[in-house]
């Protein structure tokens, strides 16, 4: 690759803070063929760190004990008990991270047609860049709106606030917040248009570049956020049409500290990973014990998502799908086989809705040992359907998109902290993480009610 084209990529790795410092039309080059612009999109920065991570700070997963709350970063420290200010000092990669890939995007999007045309031979890969730009910043749109964007209600999304939506590289383009349909609206856009130039299988080798089962996936994804349960399973089976496969528990390698490959597995059509807040994080947050003992003893999640911490009593989380430290923040069919039974159970479908999840579960029992799940009624079909999708979507910042989904009308959120109890209600404003002051201040935008 050209020199020019390294510093560029340096530029902007080393970028500042905020997403609006990024300047693509750097003096000190820029792209200049489909080679350089695929390189761009497959640096580490798309996977690695990229997702907000911060809902996950804030779900029903995990529980602190007081020693090692008191001992975490601010941000960790205050979004765990909810506070209206939760930042303190600290950089907010959270918000800068997703954006500075939007950016990335941004400029692929506007640079990509701009070159001469491609021939034949060339116009697969053509495509799939373009369909990854548009896949990603759709990715990435979603789970910033599911962080600092207002929770969609069907009969307010068209005035409730969304996100800023970045859709140029401009950086001196003056863009306010979106309202919450806009911001679904565009997501569903991009992903549509990611559909017809990705390659129809997973990219195995790539884990971190899309695929069409993927785009269906977020497609899902998105449209189950919206309450739109028909069109969410519509793009479930389609997904699931062109690839199904799940990992069968019972033949993971359980000698490492985790029990999944960095290379990925059967379930990953894309990978990706969460803002982390620091290591500690990860290795001395409990999980939430009632959740720990709702897996019955033949249950392999029981083995492989958890190991005894060192209090004996209480277990840590080990089961992340990228086979790392990092938590998974990316797109499996584990979810899509969750969310189509979902949609299955509330249209009254219950046989459906049965068969999917027992799919699923054929693959996480002991070999011989699972008895496969019954209903009497649509009630009783989505209770177990959502108990299961909690049990197995632990982790992943697909947890506080559902319980902003979930509990807009009941279920509240208590943490015990020292002699202190602390509780978010049914759809409190708080779902909704705050902006940072910085971007408040220099994009004028306005910031989320806490």
């Amino acid at each position: 690759m050209r020199v020019h084209f390294g510093i560029f990529l340096l530029v902007l790795f080393s970028a500042c803070k905020k997403y609006l410092d990024l300047n693509p039309n750097s003096a000190l080059g820029a792209p200049e063929t489909l080679a350089d612009y695929r390189a761009l999109l497959d640096n580490n920065l798309i996977t690695e760190n990229s997702t907000p991570g911060l809902g996950q700070l804030g779900s029903d997963d995990y529980m602190q004990s007081y020693s090692v709350w008191r001992s975490a970063e601010a941000t960790a420290q205050n979004a765990y008990i909810w506070q209206k200010d939760i930042y303190g000092d600290e950089t907010i990669l959270s918000w800068s991270e997703p954006y500075k890939v939007v950016d990335y995007c941004n400029v692929v999007l506007e640079g990509v047609p701009a070159l001469p045309q491609p021939d034949a031979a060339a116009m697969t890969e053509y495509n799939a860049v373009m369909g990854t730009a548009y896949f990603t910043r759709a990715f990435q749109f979603y789970n910033l709106e599911e962080t600092f964007g207002e929770i969609f209600k069907p009969g307010s999304a068209k005035t409730d606030r969304g996100i800023v939506l970045r859709l140029t590289s401009d950086k001196h383009q003056h863009v306010g917040r979106s309202t919450v349909l806009q911001t679904y609206m565009q997501i569903l856009q991009d992903a549509k248009k990611s559909i017809p130039l990705l390659p129809d299988e997973v990219q195995f080798q790539y884990r971190n570049r899309p695929c069409k089962p993927a785009a269906y996936a977020l497609i899902a994804r998105a449209y189950l956020s919206m309450q739109q349960y028909d069109s969410a399973k519509t793009y479930a089976d389609s997904c699931l049409l062109n690839y199904g496969r799940l990992a069968a528990y019972d033949t993971l390698n359980m000698s490492g500290p985790r029990p999944f490959s960095p290379a990925g597995n059967d379930e990953v059509l894309y990978q990706c990973s969460a803002v982390s807040f620091k290591a500690q994080y990860y290795f001395t947050s409990e999980v939430d014990t009632t959740l720990y003992n709702s897996y019955a003893d033949a249950d392999l999640r029981k083995t492989v998502f958890f190991k005894l911490a060192p209090s004996g009593t209480g277990h840590y989380f080990r089961g992340q799908y990228t086979g790392k430290v990092y938590l998974f923040s990316g797109l499996a069919t584990d979810e899509v086989y969750l969310c189509r039974a979902e949609c299955y159970a509330r249209m009254g479908r219950v046989e459906e809705a049965l068969a999917d999840l027992n799919t699923l579960l054929s693959q996480r029992w002991k070999t011989g040992t699972f008895q496969p799940y019954t209903a009497a009624s649509m009630d009783e079909a989505l209770a177990l359907v959502l108990m299961e999708r909690r049990k197995e979507t632990l982790f992943r910042e697909v947890r506080w998109a559902d319980l902003r989904r979930l509990n807009q009308d009941s279920g509240t959120l208590r943490r015990i902290v020292g002699d202190t109890v602390y509780t978010l209600l049914p759809g409190d404003p708080r779902y909704a993480y705050p902006i940072p002051a910085e971007e408040i201040n220099i994009g004028g935008i306005e910031q989320n009610q806490r």
